[in-house]
């Protein structure tokens, strides 16, 4: 493995190679990996979204046919979402201080391998990587299937939906797991023998009704929280919620603007939620409601609308079926000026914010950025939601080698 301070210079080398280099490189016309810059961090550190695993270590970053610059490739991971398959942490370094405007998230750039009359200037190395974190896991206690949202940047909010959405801003989560379903009553069963501890409130004589195992459980939010806290999970923050409904996204004030509006992309589907539109006729989802039994409107199994409604980290029901806990409180996002309408009274520790939308729910309450409140009359007593789990990213959560 080449040391830090060997790779360093080596990078420096390649700068000084670069500049020059220019003028025979000014006709490059080819490049070798396609690039988007995720995000920007201080000391010249960067994420780039890449179109293929990089075979090489160091790589010339190109635009409008001329070399501006280096990076040092330092770790890369699988990404599951969008055109882009892996995310790459790096170092860059430029040829003129000029070339740093170009460096920002949301730009795309080339990377061409560094050559030396027709060949490689280094011999082929085995391509860069560092133990990424597994795409999916399976809990121990509450044997549930969670999937990784990677860390970076993504959209939080909307600049066209309720003021409480407002302003569209961009924000950043480091790594985390989420359940990939909604915790089921048969999960939460589990939980009560396990934990020796009351039924939810929403079951009649202390058992969910025969045939209902796989619907989402309908709990109060401390019943929600204890159930995370027994599983040693958490309930994620509304902006976790949303991240792993919508995926990294760009602003829809930037140009080519990929911004989900629900978890599977710009573009509603009746047939990819359980929400109002899909009960509308007989026809819309009929496989889907032969294949549950659903012939009435209601909740649906937590496995159901795989992979029609899956998020980009692969998470089902983001959209529908049950409205979700969260644990944040019912605040306004940063910049937000609206000081009138209920949403303004409504701000303060005295409501939790629930995420996603219900079966019953227009197709405007399953966007992903869509905010409801939940604690009425209070957390202890107002069952209205349902929930599901995240969990923070651990050591033996690597790959194996």
């Amino acid at each position: 493995m080449v040391s830090r301070k060997i790779k360093f210079h080596m990078l420096l080398a390649l700068t000084a190679a670069a500049q020059c280099l220019l003028p025979g490189l000014s006709a490059v016309t080819e490049f070798d990996i396609m690039g988007r810059i995720e995000s920007v961090a201080k000391e010249n550190n960067i994420v780039i979204l890449l179109s293929e695993r990089p075979r090489e270590t160091s790589y010339y970053i190109i635009q409008d046919k001329t070399v501006y610059g280096t990076i040092e490739i330092e770790s890369v991971v699988f990404n599951r979402t969008g055109r882009y398959t892996y995310r790459a942490a790096a170092r860059y370094t430029l040829t003129n201080r000029q070339f740093s405007r170009l460096i920002r998230a949301g730009v795309d750039i080339a990377l061409v391998a560094p050559r030396k009359k027709g060949e490689r200037e280094f011999a082929d190395e085995a391509p860069a990587r560092e133990r990424g974190y597994r795409r999916s896991i399976t809990t121990d206690k509450d044997r549930r299937q969670m999937v990784l949202v990677p860390e970076g940047k993504f959209v939080c909010g909307s600049n066209n939906g309720d003021r409480d959405e407002m302003p569209e801003h961009t924000d950043y989560a480091d790594n985390f797991y989420i359940d990939v379903h909604e915790v089921s009553n048969q999960d939460y069963l589990r939980f009560v023998e396990a934990g020796n501890v009351k039924p939810p409130l929403s079951w009649q004589g202390g058992r969910y009704r025969e045939g209902e195992g796989g619907l989402p459980v309908m709990v109060t939010y401390f019943e929600a929280e204890a159930y995370a806290r027994w599983a040693g999970k958490r309930l994620p923050t509304e902006k976790e919620w949303e991240k792993a409904a919508r995926g990294p996204g760009r602003a829809s004030g930037e140009a080519d603007a990929r911004n989900f509006i629900y978890p599977w992309g710009r573009v509603y589907g009746a047939e990819r939620a359980n929400g109002a539109d899909f009960w509308a006729d007989e026809k819309t989802g009929a496989h889907l409601k032969k294949r549950f039994g659903a012939a009435t409107k209601g909740l649906m199994p937590v496995n159901s609308f795989d992979p029609e409604g899956a998020s980009p980290c692969g998470a089902l029901n983001m959209a529908g079926n049950a409205r979700e806990w969260t644990s944040s409180w019912y605040m306004p996002y940063e910049g937000n000026r609206s000081r009138e309408g209920k949403e303004f009274k409504r701000y303060g520790k005295q409501f939790k914010v629930v995420r996603g939308g219900s079966w019953y729910s227009q197709r405007y309450r399953l966007r992903v950025s869509s905010r409801e409140i939940g604690g009425m009359p209070n957390l202890y007593s107002d069952n209205m939601a349902g929930f599901r789990c995240v969990k923070d990213v651990e050591v033996t959560d690597r790959e194996k080698e």
